[in-house]
């Protein structure tokens, strides 16, 4: 585990009073990687992904990779020989292994809840004296806990108490009242300090904890921005970032509603007076004073006038009622038995207000129409139809909410768009797409257009801003990579590849450019203009439920 802060920072007190935090000591241009943290002092899958995910590596299995369980305890599994010996030899599994054979023997089941399992290798861990956890779990020089905060909170408390017993009794430990406050006190550690790796296009879930990077503190308009790999996380900058500067990230998803950040970050046991929440400032006023808008010359969203100065209406929207439509939408999903259409339409209907003021990129309308676009993608039918609801959030919303071009959650939306391409290519090419699309327009737009420059377009953008957002091994910038390749080697093909190549090199260039323009950008835009009336033809529904 690293013992200092990567070369250009240090650790310092912080000048607002938040307690230690990290400071950087040159300058980390938009987009630069300020650490690579790779040997973490929790980094475990999440428990009902144990016998689906490398418990060492965290590489999710695949129909190309084989996990092969611990001959000991069979409870966790491993890629290859290597990483079941590196996870030995960390000591790690070597303390748990007859833990999980306890648990197998006792209870029937393979696997504990992910704090459980957290909190009773670290024990386990203390106990044989290991120096690394030993330093970091001190009462006094150790990780920030928080106690006091989690005790005023009795629901959570008395979760935390019943979840460190689990650990206690899994863990073979001797069950004191001084053990039982040390695992309550290395739950409160690991929730003020660890990272969730929920990441749910590739199925990856699971604890990461590192005691550098647990000194960043937050803010909902952050310089930097965390990035997983595997085992490995990578600080990058978000923003051009000048010596002095402290190195700030959020701790939750700050595209949100005040509220609910406030609710999110009530597990943290502080306020933030950031400038988007001192001002509750919504994601187009932040956007419009961003350093990071120039970065989108190169990108589906070229038209920096309108990032900077946005056609919308607020006039009929306060901040209140976009709280208001958010805390609604979210308890739509708390309703039983309530079918995903009929919850669509209900959530859509909800997003009403925010549609007419044309306040696109405000939550919950991107998550709306989303959450939409992958119900299509399961019904050939309508199939097609998630191909203009992908353009609209990688023109429309996404270059406002994540202002940055090479954010992951936005390069991934860029992915769903070349995806799709391809896809609908496919079945333009076999006729499929006449037959089974009855959205005359769309199908016009898809006829017209030349969908493999459209594409390739798309993976040049993937590829140049995918390593800048994760790392050269993340699955969605190695597909991006592959498709790339393949749609290069087509013949015929020289003259548009050139073009391409060429405003890739430079978007600029008058010739690349007004390729790029004609070619990609005007049927992409004709595509996203499609999103609203798709919206309301299939989710409209005459009862609004936007002012009960």
């Amino acid at each position: 585990m690293p013992s200092s802060p990567p070369p250009g920072t240090s650790i310092v007190q912080s000048t607002t009073g938040r307690g230690r935090c990290l400071q950087a000591t040159r300058r980390f241009p938009a987009g630069s990687l300020i650490g690579i943290f790779n040997n973490p002092l929790l980094a475990l899958p999440d428990g009902p992904s144990m016998r689906t995910t490398c418990n060492y590596c965290l590489r999710v299995g695949n129909g190309h990779i084989t996990m092969k369980a611990c001959t000991g305890c069979k409870a966790t599994v491993y890629c290859n020989a290597a990483c079941q010996r590196a996870h030995w030899k960390s000591g790690v599994h070597k303390a748990e292994c007859k833990m999980f054979s306890r648990i197998r023997e006792t209870t029937g089941k393979e696997w504990l809840p992910t704090p459980v399992r957290a909190v009773a290798q670290i024990l386990i861990l203390l106990q044989t004296g290991d120096p690394t956890m030993t330093k970091a779990f001190s009462s006094t020089e150790g990780l920030e806990g928080n106690v006091e905060g989690f005790k005023r909170n009795k629901e959570v408390w008395a979760d935390y108490e019943l979840q460190a017993m689990a650990a206690v009794v899994y863990g073979g430990l001797l069950q004191s009242e001084e053990m039982m406050h040390k695992a309550k006190e290395i739950l409160c550690k690991i929730q003020t300090n660890a990272f969730n790796r929920l990441d749910a296009d590739t199925g990856t879930a699971g604890i990461f904890l590192d005691s550098v990077l647990a000194m960043v503190n937050h803010s909902c308009v952050p310089n930097a921005f965390v990035g997983f790999d595997k085992r490995t996380a990578m600080l990058r900058a978000e923003r051009d970032i000048e010596v002095g500067e402290e190195i700030e990230i959020s701790y939750c998803d700050y595209t949100t509603p005040r509220a609910a950040r406030r609710e999110t970050l009530k597990l943290y046991h502080f306020q933030c007076n950031c400038l988007r929440c001192r001002d509750d400032l919504d994601v187009y006023q932040v956007c419009a004073i961003s350093p990071n808008i120039s970065l989108n010359k190169f990108s589906l969203q070229p038209n920096l006038s309108k990032l900077r100065n946005p056609q919308i209406d607020r006039s009929g929207v306060s901040s209140t009622d976009v709280e208001t439509i958010s805390r609604k939408w979210h308890l739509l999903s708390r309703q039983d038995n309530i079918d995903v259409m009929q919850l669509a339409r209900q959530r859509w209907s909800l997003c009403k207000p925010l549609v007419e003021a044309k306040m696109f990129a405000v939550e919950p309308v991107p998550t709306s129409i989303l959450n939409f676009a992958i119900l299509c993608q399961s019904d050939s039918n309508k199939t097609a139809y998630a191909l203009p609801l992908a353009c609209f959030l990688s023109t429309e919303c996404e270059p406002v909410k994540l202002v940055a071009p090479f954010l992951p959650w936005r390069v991934k939306g860029l992915m769903m768009v070349a995806k799709l391409l391809g896809h609908l290519g496919e079945l333009r090419a076999t006729g499929e797409l006449v037959r089974s699309c009855s959205h005359k327009a769309l199908v016009d737009i898809l006829t017209k257009s030349d969908q493999v420059s459209m594409c390739e377009a798309v993976l040049r953008l993937v590829v140049h801003y995918g390593s800048m957002g994760a790392s050269d091994d993340w699955d969605v910038l190695r597909e991006a990579r592959d498709t790339l390749g393949e749609i290069e080697s087509l013949q015929g093909r020289e003259k548009e590849s050139y073009f391409l190549r060429t405003w890739a090199n430079d978007s600029q260039d008058p010739e690349g450019n007004a390729f790029f323009q004609n070619a990609v950008l005007k049927p992409i835009n004709d595509l996203a203009a499609l999103t609203i009336g798709i919206m309301d033809s299939e989710l409209g529904d005459r009862r609004s439920v936007a002012r009960r």
